[in-house]
């Protein structure tokens, strides 16, 4: 049993704990999650019965991929495969009677990314919420407030006909050396934690219902692939399993010499228009198999 103990809370409070008795608060200020995005998500998917492709990923993911009629983009900032596989699952038993193909973004991090354990854990908590998708480890702090900001947003939230989970694009705020972002994405590649087991979850459900698997390397800008190791260091893990798994297609677009640098937003995010190119190279791809 730790001796100190510190508790936050999403409302800007501290508590210390001194063998489970609290000895002080303290409050800092902090900035209340915005759900209106995953809620968006969440009321539009419950509307579309025709989905045919169904995006998962991270952020690139929803950045890289602009769903029109019969596609839905559920990829998200951070989005880890834990629930990639929850999400695929979820959508195979509430709209997947259409459903052929599952194109699941692998990030630079995946290998090894648990949301609950990193800085932006609160984005566990819509999923929780809306999708009933369980913690896979402990939070840091209590999810009540979390859950009730969930519902106050809820509430308010107003979903757009034809919404099927477009981005918002030109919200990237980059103000760091690209080095540094690169150096924090594989400090996740390097961990050895079994994440891709979930990527074997989603390849073993996608078999008994006859869905196609396509994993996606997307398009990244000069100075970020600069600073990158060989892919056969970044991806050993998902190689190694695509190697025992032929039925799973790899899109590989990292090296696109197609996508230029003015197709990001940041060093490792499509806008718009890197996104509609991005977009057509993988459906072009898909009808080809």
């Amino acid at each position: 049993m730790k001796i100190f103990k510190k508790i936050c809370l999403l409302n800007g409070t501290r508590n210390i704990y001194f063998c489970g008795i609290k000895i002080w608060s303290y409050y800092k200020p902090v900035a209340l999650p915005d759900f209106s995005y995953d809620i968006m998500k969440f009321i539009a998917l419950g509307k579309c019965h025709d989905l045919k492709n169904l995006v998962l990923g991270s952020s690139h993911g929803r950045d890289g991929f602009i769903p029109t009629k019969f596609d839905f983009n559920l990829a998200n900032s951070s989005q880890d495969l834990y629930r990639g596989w929850k999400l695929y699952e979820y959508v195979a038993k509430h709209n997947g009677k259409k459903l052929k193909n599952v194109i699941l973004f692998w990030s630079v991090f995946h290998a090894g990314l648990q949301l609950e354990k990193t800085r932006e854990f609160v984005r566990c908590i819509p999923y929780k919420g809306l999708y009933n998708i369980t913690y896979a480890s402990k939070l840091p702090i209590d999810d009540k407030e979390g859950m009730e900001i969930l519902k106050k947003q809820k509430k308010s939230t107003v979903c757009p006909d034809g919404f099927r989970g477009k981005a918002t694009y030109n919200l990237i705020h980059f103000n760091e050396p690209t080095s540094v972002l690169v150096g924090k994405h594989l400090k996740n590649t390097m961990r050895n934690n079994n994440q891709i087991q979930y990527l074997e979850k989603i390849v073993n459900k996608a078999k008994r219902v006859k869905h196609n698997v396509y994993v996606v390397l997307p398009p990244y800008r000069s100075d970020y692939l600069k600073c990158l190791p060989d892919e056969s260091v970044v991806y050993r893990e998902l190689f190694d399993f695509l190697n025992k798994h032929k039925d799973v297609k790899l899109l590989n677009f990292q090296r696109d010499k197609d996508f230029k640098d003015s197709d990001f937003d940041s060093p490792d995010h499509c806008n718009e228009f890197g996104g509609i190119k991005l977009t057509k190279k993988i459906k072009c791809a898909i009808s080809n198999f």
